[in-house]
């Protein structure tokens, strides 16, 4: 957890949200000077001659002399401090659009094949690369995949469902050079984080790369801001990987290696470091997290010791700094009944007992707030009074169809945004292009819902595109059966006939097939093969619009 990149976060960052409460600490040091001077100053023992003052002295000495007033001044100090509002990271977003962009570059050579890590190479890191998505839990991840050549297998994207069949169709196979040229992926690497605007990182997944490699690697990074990661798919005691390679690529590439490891470490330390970047980068557009709350623990700890016996001295201060930090600002609510709202759980007497014992000391945003730190999202959603606060709740809770209803109460263009931010996890592309579109008709210069937009767009053509590449076999009759009309809306329709074992045949559009797992699992059965055949055509059309681009450019400087 502590690792180099967490102290450098915290010194390169660190920072004060309301530093004017340090001004505090002028005239609290002056108090806390002439109070110390007073006490140095007994006027009862004043007259005495020294040596007596001294012997008739009793607990004077020492770190103990006049111990509650030092106390009483650490714990003002701390008071301040945290009223400053230490921070050195942002909040986390429960929008993915605020997650850290990464971009895997996936060794698909024949070296990759080998078995040397059960069940190869290859697979392994298709698994790696699969535990990493789900970690995310948002953010956009690209696929670029390289043999002889590179390939842009999946822009970078957050849809984890258009994601996962292009990332299992991965197979030397559809490479349509052989070799092992990582360098070819840098073009691709600059065009996709060029379109994102955002720094990045980057993610090398591979069991060795040549000296042409470690030279590009090292030009690119020193000069474009994107963290480069290595997760090193070999076996270090087979002898049949260069690990060397690329530890030397690490080194001069200023990036980070990982060995691959039989359990989750590995991806989670890669998930932390893309984080980290991220912060330290300054990538996030959140407010910064407020790190002071820590600071009443040793407040709290501290403040027990003033019950001991004639230690009451100051108690007014103690008791108006106290109360500063426990009063909650003045806050007016409106109650929304809605329908969207779940009904509660059934209560136990401990719960009841515990929800009595809160509500005698924190509203119910407070409340919503207390259950929403601990990660009980659906709790939180049904304290909290606000429609905004409800839906980003029902957000962080995954139940995208209620953060969307209560997203619509809110009049303004971010609760509309967020709304189709709902509808997008829902796979509802088509109503959530629809929306960011009219939110662009309101607010032109909503840059957030138009660069949604143009992806959202990018998702419903890509399914399209996929859709369309499954014909039908002329052996299937024709004829259609209509699904229900409240599955999700993902493309604009390209039909496909899809064979079911209680059905003719049914044409199926691209929407209906992502909208229904069932109907979605038997025609992947059916066409399994079809998203490596896709990507392998794919490859080659590009491979030949390279070198018929390379052919023109070279006449063109002969002529």
């Amino acid at each position: 957890m502590f690792d180099g990149l967490f102290w450098q976060q915290i010194i390169s960052q660190f920072h004060f949200i309301r530093p004017w409460w340090l001004l505090c600490l002028l005239p609290f040091s002056a108090i806390v000077w002439v109070r110390w001077q007073r006490e140095q100053q007994s006027q009862a023992l004043v007259d005495l001659p020294k040596h007596l003052r001294k012997a008739l002295t009793v607990g004077d000495a020492g770190w103990k002399k006049l111990l509650p007033l030092k106390l009483l001044a650490l714990m003002a100090l701390l008071a301040i401090v945290m009223s400053a509002g230490p921070t050195w990271q942002r909040q986390a977003s429960p929008f993915g659009e605020d997650k850290a962009s990464l971009l895997i570059v996936l060794d698909n050579s024949l070296s990759m094949l080998e078995q040397d890590i059960a069940p190869s190479r290859i697979e392994r890191a298709k698994q790696k690369v699969s535990d990493l998505l789900a970690l995310r839990a948002g953010g956009k991840t690209g696929l670029v995949v390289f043999a002889g050549s590179a390939h842009l297998a999946m822009p970078l994207t957050e849809d984890k469902a258009v994601f996962a069949p292009f990332l299992a169709a991965i197979d030397p196979d559809i490479m349509p050079l052989s070799g092992k040229s990582a360098a070819s992926a840098l073009p691709l690497i600059e065009q996709q984080f060029a379109a994102s605007q955002q720094t990045g990182s980057v993610l090398l997944i591979s069991d060795g790369v040549d000296t042409e490699a470690i030279s590009a690697y090292q030009q690119f990074f020193a000069k474009h801001p994107q963290q480069l990661l290595i997760l090193t798919m070999a076996n270090s005691n087979s002898g049949q990987a260069d690990i060397a390679s690329l530890k030397q690529l690490a080194n001069t590439s200023n990036g980070r290696m990982q060995p691959v490891t039989i359990d989750a470490d590995d991806v989670q330390w890669l998930n932390q470091q893309v984080e980290r970047h991220m912060q330290l980068s300054g990538d996030s557009a959140m407010p910064w997290q407020d790190m002071g709350y820590y600071l009443l623990f040793p407040f709290s700890i501290l403040i027990l010791l003033w019950f001991r016996r004639g230690w009451l001295v100051q108690w007014c201060l103690v008791g108006c700094v106290g109360l500063s930090l426990v009063t909650s600002p003045n806050a007016f609510a409106t109650m929304v009944e809605s329908k969207a709202q779940t009904p509660l759980a059934e209560e136990t007497l401990w719960s009841k007992s515990q929800q009595a014992w809160m509500s005698l000391w924190l509203t119910s945003d407070q409340q919503g707030q207390w259950y929403f730190n601990r990660y009980q999202y659906e709790k939180a959603a049904e304290r909290y009074t606000q429609p905004l606060d409800k839906g980003v709740a029902y957000y962080y809770a995954k139940r995208f169809d209620l953060a969307h209803q209560y997203f619509l109460q809110v009049e303004s263009s971010d609760a509309l945004f967020y709304a189709a931010n709902a509808l997008a996890h829902q796979r509802e592309y088509i109503a959530a292009r629809n929306l960011y579109q009219h939110i662009l008709d309101k607010t032109p210069d909503h840059s957030a819902a138009q660069h949604n937009l143009v992806e959202v767009q990018k998702i419903i053509d890509e399914i399209n595109q996929f859709s369309e590449s499954q014909t039908s076999s002329p052996d299937e009759p024709e004829g259609s059966i209509a699904l229900p009309d409240d599955q999700p809306q993902t493309s604009d329709g390209a039909d496909e006939q899809v064979m079911a074992h209680d059905m003719r045949s049914q044409t199926l559009t691209a929407e209906q097939l992502l909208g229904s797992e069932e109907l979605a699992d038997k025609w992947l059965q059916r066409v399994e093969a079809d998203p490596k055949l896709f990507l392998r055509s794919k490859f080659r059309v590009q491979q030949q619009q390279a070198v018929s681009k390379a052919a023109e450019l070279a006449s063109k400087g002969e002529g």
